[in-house]
C-alpha cells in the first residue's frame, strides 16, 4: 500500500491538484486521500476510474501495484485429477495456472496428490518462474481454486482485481453455476470453512465470461473443442503461460 500511495502523491502533485481539490473532484474527505497516501488503506475500487483520470495514470497501473502491495498468493486444493492431461494442445494444469499468472501471481500452494507435486517440480514450470509449495499457507490473502474450472473472457483479469481490491472475504459465482473461485483475507477459508461460505460476500461473474468444468474426460472434450475451434478462427492461443510471462516481463 505505501508503493501505492507513493504514486499517487507524485502524480497528484504533478496535475496540480491538493489533497483537499482532489477529494473534492471524487466527492471523498481529504482525510481519505491523506490516508492512500501515507498507505494507511487504498482507493475504492468505484473510485479507481476516475481517479486515473485526474491524475493521468492508467488504472491498471494502480490496480496492479494495489494488488501488488498486498502481497496475495495463489491456493490449488484439487485432489483426483491428472495435471499433465493434455486438452487439445497442452496439459491441463496450463488452464489452472492461467488464472493466477494473468494477475501475476506465482507464489502457489498445490494441495494435491503425489503424481501432480511431482509432475509440477519439472524445470519447465521453473523457467517459467512459478514458485509451488506443497502446504497449507498459514495466512494472508488467498487466490483459491478448489475444482478444475477454466474460466475465459476479455474482462477476466478486471474481475478478480475488483473481488481482490474489495477487502472482504468473496465467492466468484458464474451466472447459474456454484462458487468457482474463493478470495480469503486471512485464512478462514480453512480454519472455519462452513462459517467462510456462509459470510463470504458473492461476486456474479459478469456477462460473456466463459466457464468451462475440467473433472472429467468428457468434460475435458468439451473443452479440447471449445479451445481448438476458438484458436483457429482467431489465431490467438488460449491459456499460453509462456505468451503471459514474456508480456509481464517486457513491461517490468
Amino acid at each position: 500500500m505505501v508503493e501505492t500511495g507513493k504514486i499517487i502523491k507524485e502524480l497528484r502533485i504533478k496535475a496540480g491538484f491538493t489533497q483537499k481539490a482532489l477529494a473534492e473532484a471524487l466527492h471523498i474527505t481529504d482525510k481519505a486521500v491523506s490516508k492512500w497516501e501515507r498507505g494507511l488503506c487504498l482507493p475504492d475500487v468505484a473510485l479507481l476510474p476516475k481517479l486515473s483520470l485526474l491524475i493521468d495514470v492508467d488504472m491498471d497501473v494502480l490496480i496492479a501495484k494495489s494488488i501488488e502491495q498486498e502481497e496475495w498468493v495463489g491456493v490449488i486444493d484439487i485432489q483426483d485429477c491428472d495435471f499433465s492431461q493434455i486438452i487439445y494442445d497442452k496439459p491441463l494444469v496450463y488452464y489452472l495456472l492461467i488464472h493466477y499468472l494473468l494477475l501475476g501471481i506465482i507464489k502457489i500452494h498445490v494441495l494435491t496428490d503425489e503424481v501432480n507435486r511431482k509432475y509440477l517440480n519439472g524445470q519447465a514450470f521453473t523457467d517459467l518462474g512459478f514458485h509451488f509449495s506443497f502446504d497449507k499457507p498459514e495466512n494472508g490473502n488467498m487466490m483459491i481454486l478448489n475444482h478444475p474450472w477454466f474460466l475465459f473472457g476479455s474482462d477476466l483479469t478486471h474481475q478478480f482485481q475488483g473481488a481482490m481490491l474489495s477487502e472482504r472475504n468473496v465467492k466468484f459465482v458464474p451466472q447459474n453455476q456454484e462458487p468457482v473461485f474463493f478470495f480469503s483475507h486471512g485464512n478462514g477459508y480453512f480454519n472455519d470453512p462452513k462459517k467462510f461460505m456462509k459470510t463470504a460476500a458473492i461476486r456474479t461473474l459478469g456477462r460473456g465470461m466463459v466457464c468451462l468444468d475440467m473433472s472429467d474426460y468428457d468434460k475435458s472434450l468439451d473443452v479440447a473443442s471449445f479451445v481448438r475451434i476458438y484458436q483457429h478462427n482467431t489465431g490467438l492461443h488460449i491459456a499460453d503461460l509462456q505468451e503471459v510471462v514474456l508480456n509481464h516481463r517486457s513491461v517490468v
